[in-house]
């Protein structure tokens, strides 16, 4: 762990790139006057926190049994292993859960039909026949350890979703535009005008913004299918060299997708230790720097990749929002020990955006996506002191700041349309359920023949 944490560190020690001058609007509407959004690949609630925060072995001791748990998740250590799946839906032969022991994990089968018959009806039966056994997979403290301890010190969501149920592109961009978008590939092409995209507002509001990738070459994927692009591209190094500096926008996007780069994104099958650290050197760099008493990170994920969820995803104005993936808020405003289950999305990384400076409400979807869930996860009455997680001090759980205090919101129902998830069956379904007919039938004639 040792010598991954210090490769890491000087991949990423910025270079001396200069950024443009920013100019940055102040009178917000909280004290948070700079916000970094961080989104990797692929990656479930359930696969990253189903057993948090016992983990596998269990951990039970006064910081793991003081902290919230998730509502949605069965309580107690190890539950989440012991929930019935049917290999096939709607025959009794079951799977589970299970903990892959392993930093490198299998990658599920993607797409968009995919992830609606993972939901076959409404359920959470299809995952292990449409995006494989291998998504039934689920990581612990072992692989993910920092992000657990982020977690256990700041605020975890527990019922956050990605905008849309599909693939990489249509979700980065339903981020960027803030609804969902009309295709359903990553190799879609100038469907939306940047003018539509968040940064294109932020830009006609004077509000300053950078979009940072570990490995810059030119306007990056996916933005770089949009009309029209413009803006302020840079390297992730460039970032760093923000923070020293005193140049830091307002809104900050840090990405480590492109080229070589993607194995820090932690999109399978690449390895979630080495982008769980790469993630703690952006939080350290910004705790480390002037900016972190002004500063909101928020930590996600474009998608789930198929990986299993136990949450069906509610549907808001007649399409599902996507699976159920983790939310990570990392501030000085931050709760300590708080999982929050307002049910928001990542739209709502939007309207925070708007809300925050003052703006216009990009879209409809976002003025809906319950604000109010988000900010929740903010106490603006003290600013916490940062804590600096290394190799030598994350082995989980790390003590905690203070003595925990929190309240406790109820969960939002779900209301789900059976009808968005009722796709019909596969010929090879069809198949194999003739088959199985076949060999019964034949065993009966034999029975018959004897008797």
């Amino acid at each position: 762990m040792r010598l991954v944490s210090v490769a890491l560190f000087l991949v990423l020690l910025p270079s001396l790139h200069v950024v443009s001058n920013v100019t940055t609007q102040t009178g917000t509407a909280t004290p948070i006057k700079h916000v970094i959004i961080v989104i990797d690949e692929n990656h479930s609630f359930d696969n990253l926190f189903g057993v948090y925060p016992f983990g596998v072995p269990p951990i039970v001791n006064n910081v793991t049994c003081s902290v919230m748990r998730p509502v949605n998740l069965v309580d107690g250590p190890g539950k989440l292993m012991q929930i019935d799946v049917p290999w096939i839906p709607g025959i009794p032969l079951y799977t589970h859960p299970f903990y892959i022991n392993s930093s490198t994990p299998p990658d599920p089968i993607e797409g968009y039909t995919t992830y609606h018959e993972d939901y076959w009806y409404a359920t959470q039966d299809g995952f292990p026949l449409f995006s494989g056994p291998q998504s039934m997979g689920y990581f612990s403290y072992e692989q993910v350890g920092v992000l657990w301890d982020y977690a256990e010190e700041y605020v975890l969501f527990d019922n956050y979703y990605s905008p849309v149920l599909d693939v990489t592109e249509p979700n980065r961009i339903a981020y960027l535009v803030g609804f969902p978008p009309s295709f359903h590939n990553d190799e879609a092409s100038g469907i939306y005008s940047f003018n539509e995209t968040i940064m294109y507002q932020l830009t006609a509001h004077n509000i300053s913004w950078g979009y940072f990738v570990y490995d810059l070459e030119g306007i990056p994927w996916p933005i770089s299918t949009l009309k029209g692009v413009s803006g302020n591209f840079y390297n992730l190094s460039v970032f760093y060299q923000d923070l020293q500096d005193g140049n830091l926008p307002s809104v900050s996007w840090v990405m480590f997708l492109g080229g070589e780069t993607g194995k820090y994104d932690m999109h399978p099958p690449d390895n979630v230790t080495v982008g769980a650290i790469a993630f703690s050197q952006v939080v350290n760099a910004v705790m480390r720097s002037r900016y972190w008493n002004s500063t909101a990170i928020f930590f996600t994920f474009d998608e789930g990749g198929g990986y299993y969820d136990q949450v069906t995803p509610p549907f808001v104005n007649g399409t599902s929002l996507g699976q159920r993936i983790p939310l990570l808020v990392i501030s000085p405003y931050a709760k300590e020990a708080y999982v929050d289950n307002y049910t928001v999305s990542g739209y709502t990384l939007l309207a925070f955006v708007d809300y925050n400076w003052k703006l216009p409400w990009l879209t409809p979807w976002v003025q809906n996506s319950d604000l109010q869930g988000l900010l929740n996860a903010f106490d603006f009455s003290a600013i916490r002191s940062p804590i600096i997680l290394t190799p030598s001090n994350w082995t989980y759980p790390v003590p905690l700041q203070y003595p925990v205090k929190y309240g406790y919101v109820a969960t939002v129902n779900h209301q789900v349309d059976p009808s968005l998830y009722s796709f019909s069956f596969p010929v090879y379904i069809f198949v194999i359920l003739f088959v199985l007919v076949a060999v019964v039938m034949v065993k009966r004639r034999r029975s018959r023949k004897v008797s």
